[in-house]
């Protein structure tokens, strides 16, 4: 099943502006031995879509191009090891970790193996704030199902809805509030320092 999540991934990038880079590079990787985690964000995304969106069709949450992946995505779920990584102790409530996981599809040491990209799939909350970050790798949201607000440094606030992009530099300042959320989205990095943690700046 994570292989189909992949092969809809690769497809979904290869037609989509900005991610041509990737596509490619998303082909023949090897496969890694990662134990399955479940986070309680698994269950919210298993019903991120209608008994109508699983079946066929896109509804108000996803679009027709993102739906295959999601439907590839729900499938996979229990093979797939969800992390987290923030805490606690990072400034984040109980409840604002509790709706908030990814899981690294690819990378250093992701499901599949890649020294040159990390793709990640993320989801927050109806309602949450990813407080404004930073990274060393530059990245490029693919919104996969739902809403949010992204507040890039020196850009103004833009709504993004499935199958828009957002592009950050490295080291670009960015934000994100959920609303009306939640997001799904993935996120394709290049560039050093693939897995280190982001630089967090002030929190809401």
């Amino acid at each position: 099943m994570p292989a189909r999540l992949l092969q809809e991934l690769t497809q979904l990038a290869a037609r989509t502006e900005g991610l041509e880079w990737f596509a490619p590079r998303m082909q023949d990787l090897p496969l890694l031995d990662a134990e399955p985690r479940q986070l309680p964000v698994c269950t919210r995304i298993s019903k991120l879509l209608p008994a109508a969106a699983l079946a066929s069709r896109p509804g108000p949450s996803v679009s027709a191009g993102t739906l295959p992946v999601v439907k590839a995505l729900i499938a996979a779920l229990p093979r797939l090891k969800w992390q987290q990584t923030y805490t606690k102790a990072d400034g984040f409530s109980r409840n604002w970790l509790d709706n908030y996981g990814w899981v690294n599809l690819i990378s250093p040491e992701g499901l599949y193996h890649s020294n040159e990209m990390r793709l990640s799939i993320g989801y927050w909350g109806a309602g949450q704030h990813y407080t404004e970050h930073s990274h060393a790798p530059e990245e490029t949201y693919l919104i996969l199902a739902g809403q949010a607000r992204f507040h890039s440094q020196g850009r103004p606030p833009r709504d993004a809805i499935p199958g828009d992009t957002i592009h950050h530099a490295l080291h670009q300042k960015h934000a994100i509030d959920m609303v009306p959320g939640p997001l799904l989205a993935a996120a394709f990095w290049r560039g050093e320092d693939l897995l280190r943690k982001s630089d967090l700046g002030a929190r809401k």
